[in-house]
């Protein structure tokens, strides 16, 4: 590849223009000069009309449209009704995804003065060339207005010579016309939404690869870096900086970041995206060094990807030109394209199988069902290892490339592609498609109105190309100091019960910790976790796949001690806080309490200490009670009730208040009763009221619920006073004061609480909610219940009942999460 490094001073313009005329007679004999959009601005306003006929001849000629399209906008201001010149801006904005929308204005006044014997290079040419039928028909093609885009393809194939260059374009444009008509009247439900300036710039971007879990994106792009060392790198021809490979994750709150570039590009070389391994640690790269590209490679290793390598795989690289590759999910397969002789003309796409013994087998075209007399190209293989997308632009198309679908059987046959429609495809161009795990989400490149440079990538979502019949593991590991997970740590998958038992491995995203794997339903498999090479394991557990033909999610969250190489179990990651509670016995009228003498001064004292040790979610619940006996201070017995309950709350808003914790501690009355046995004017009966006049103030527990919790009924000898028993799970301990005050620390009153089964923590929201539309679809009640130490816990059931939360638990291990615990 030919590079030219631009300087910044302006040849003279005599020469310029002598070979510029040199170049309209010998275009193919003489190398151009590349300029900067400076030098070109610096033209356009000093040359004269003759010189920048010729200057934007040799652009348009390049395809250096946008420099072209600056150009011709000055010579407009010449001669403004010049179908010439019209012509030629009309022309550049076509080819422009800036405006290419725009430059039906222009070409329309073009055609009305068609010249047979047009003169590129004079500026006393008042005509356009018998092209510009053709082209006017490509813009209105491109702006849906495709009967008058026939109209034109049909007055330039009569028109021109059978020779000319356009005549098979404008004939296959045309059966594309009529599949537009179809599409734009079928629109399907696809929302599609350009990705916006971190991803796009004014510069091409083009060719992405999503992960399967959507949070990473690589993608080429043509900017300039962002320490401009390829500032004055330029490909002839193209007047554009070179091909680079960059990606961008996103946040926590699904908001793309600011993209990295690769380290292994090369300001003088071109790379472009073509694919990534599943789990991220292999980068495929199409690069050109021969003059026809071919595949090349990197390998994270040593905490970076390596410099890329050619593909050693027999039969990918060739003589001919292979600008793209993909692997299937499974890594078991891999597609490609090539327009190597043999095929069935342009470029073909084949494929090649891993044979058992680690080679891969010879390419086999993919046949005439696929492959046709056009380009097929960038085909994606989807995470059921079946699901093919590639492109096209053939008859089929609604013009230029579309994006067809087509799905292998198991005699490795293909179905009949099936062009995904409108407004996924459009009339333009339409290529590099790829999803994400799911099927709902896909990203594309595209020559769209509002691109924000020559290419764009788009993000498109659809409800109804949802992939089936196929289960996927995913979710997250990290380490319990937040560093990233060791390099050498990795999965294996293995089938237990397949026809043939076979191992998957696979690694982490360097970036984050996430990982994700294809799994076949209706199988049992086992998970382990390793380092040093598969020689020292770390976790196992195993799980099934449900026998269904529906989409199946597996989550799991991974939590890895490095010190010790262990995994944490995931109830350890949230805190354990016990309950707490305290109830005081009230005589006849009375409601003070003092926060620095008995049980009450105790449960201060606990709660203050759990709040010291990171409790944050603190919830006090106040209940009180009078008796029977006829009051004669106040109205009557329920507003002594009241008085009891909300005397303490004052008290307690001072306590804290004082204690400077009244943000974080919430306190709310929730029981307010007269209760007891009727009176009967026998109010020295102690043992019969004393038990109805009390308050009391509970906190609950958190995560403090163990699995060989009896339900138990227990009575204080020494609260002699009081008669009745509540029914309590765990032991839990008990002390009384010299006042009758109880005050329990690890026992909670079974209808009071909602027990809640686990089935996992998880950093990223998404894991969470996936693991929640999971256990849904298995006929659980789940739900995101909160945020604890920064993970969302998934809840897949909750009762009050300890019985009914244990037949939860049970069933929750079989379906969801072997490690599914119960958290109050």
């Amino acid at each position: 590849m030919v590079l030219v490094s631009v300087n910044s001073i302006l040849i003279d313009m005599k020469v310029f223009y002598i070979l510029l005329v040199l170049f309209s007679f010998c275009y193919n004999n003489l190398l151009s000069q590349q300029f900067t959009d400076e030098q070109i601005d610096e033209l356009v306003k000093n040359a004269s009309e003759d010189e920048l006929v010729e200057i934007n001849t040799i652009l348009n000629l390049e395809g250096s449209f946008n420099q072209a399209r600056k150009v011709a906008a000055k010579l407009l201001e010449f001669q403004p009704e010049s179908a010439n010149y019209n012509y030629r801006l009309g022309y550049a904005m076509l080819n422009s995804s800036v405006d290419f929308n725009k430059s039906k204005e222009y070409l329309e006044k073009a055609v009305k003065n068609i010249s047979k014997n047009y003169d590129m290079i004079s500026k006393k040419e008042p005509g356009a060339p018998i092209d510009a039928l053709f082209h006017m028909g490509k813009s209105y093609h491109f702006n849906n207005e495709i009967e008058k885009a026939k109209d034109y393809y049909n007055k330039y194939i009569e028109t021109a010579s059978k020779k000319s260059d356009h005549i098979e374009d404008a004939k296959l444009r045309l059966q594309q016309c009529d599949i537009a008509i179809k599409f734009l009247n079928e629109k399907k439900d696809y929302t599609v939404e350009n990705l916006g300036p971190i991803i796009n710039s004014s510069y091409p971007e083009y060719s992405p690869v999503i992960s399967l879990d959507g949070y990473a994106i690589y993608y080429t792009s043509r900017r300039i870096r962002k320490d401009s060392s390829n500032l004055e790198i330029i490909e002839p021809g193209t007047n554009l900086h070179l091909e680079d490979v960059y990606v961008s994750y996103k946040d926590n709150d699904g908001e793309w970041q600011e993209p990295k570039l690769m380290e292994f590009c090369k300001a003088e070389d071109n790379e472009a995206t073509v694919a990534v391994s599943t789990d991220e640690r292999r980068i495929y790269v199409y690069k050109d060094e021969t003059g026809n590209g071919d595949i090349y490679f990197s390998d994270f290793e040593g905490s970076k990807f390596k410099e890329l390598e050619k593909l050693d795989v027999d039969g990918v690289n060739t003589d001919a030109w292979e600008p793209h590759i993909t692997v299937t999910p499974d890594g078991q397969q891999k597609y490609f394209s090539s327009d190597r002789e043999g095929g069935f003309g342009g470029r073909d796409i084949y494929r090649i199988v891993k044979l058992p013994n680690g080679e891969w087998s010879e390419p086999q075209n993919l046949g005439p069902n696929i492959n046709t007399e056009y380009d097929e190209d960038a085909p994606f293989l989807a995470v059921d290892n079946k699901t093919m997308y590639y492109a096209t632009n053939g008859p089929k198309s609604m013009g230029g490339y579309d994006i067809f679908m087509t799905v292998r059987d198991e005699n490795n046959l293909w179905s009949k592609p099936v062009n995904l429609g409108y407004p996924l495809n459009t009339t333009s161009d339409d290529i590099y498609y790829t999803t994400t795990v799911d099927g709902f989400t896909g990203y594309i490149t595209s020559f769209r109105p509002d691109g924000q440079g020559e290419k764009d990538i788009y993000e498109i979502k659809n409800t109804h190309l949802g992939i089936n019949n196929v289960a996927v593991l995913r979710g997250e590991i990290e380490t319990t100091t937040g560093e990233p997970v060791p390099e050498d740590v990795a999965f294996t998958l293995r089938c237990v019960d397949c026809e043939k038992q076979f191992d998957i491995e696979f690694f982490p995203r360097i970036s984050d910790g996430s990982f994700i794997s294809s799994l076949i339903p209706c199988h049992e498999y086992k998970l382990f976790v390793h380092h040093n090479k598969g020689e020292t394991q770390i976790h196992e557990e195993t799980f099934s796949t449900e026998c269904s033909e529906d989409f199946e999610e597996v989550y799991r969250h991974i939590m890895l001690d490095v010190p010790t190489m262990t995994v944490i179990e995931p109830q350890e990651l949230l805190s354990s806080y016990s309950p707490i509670s305290m109830k005081h016995y009230f005589g006849y009228n009375k409601n003070k309490l003092d926060p620095n003498e008995g049980s009450l001064k105790i449960f201060l004292d606990s709660l203050e200490n759990q709040i010291k040790n990171g409790r944050t979610d603190v919830t006090l619940t106040i209940n009180s009670s009078a008796s029977k006996v006829t009051t004669r201070r106040y109205k009557d017995n329920q507003e002594l009730a009241r008085t009891r309950a909300e005397k303490l709350n004052t008290l307690l808003d001072i306590y804290f208040n004082q204690k400077g914790l009244s943000d974080s501690i919430d306190i709310s009355i929730k029981n307010v009763e007269v209760s007891g046995p009727d009176y009967h004017r026998d109010y020295r009966d102690v043992e019969k009221y004393i038990p109805y006049q009390y308050v009391s103030i509970s906190l609950e527990g958190v995560n403090s619920v163990s699995e060989d919790m009896v339900t138990l009924e227990s009575k204080d000898e020494n609260i002699t006073h009081v008669a009745a028993l509540s029914k309590t799970i765990s032991k839990g301990k008990t002390s009384t004061d010299n006042n009758g005050d109880t005050f329990t620390s690890g026992q909670m009153v079974e209808s009071d609480y909602r027990f809640n089964v686990i089935t996992g923590v998880f950093r990223r929201i998404d894991n969470a909610e996936g693991m929640v539309r999971s256990a849904k679809n298995k006929g659980f009640d789940a739900k995101i219940i909160g945020k604890r130490n920064g993970l969302h816990v998934v809840s897949v059931g909750s009762s009050n009942s300890f019985g009914e939360i244990k037949s939860i638990l049970s069933r929750a291990r079989e379906e969801v999460a072997e490690s599914a615990w119960i958290l109050n």
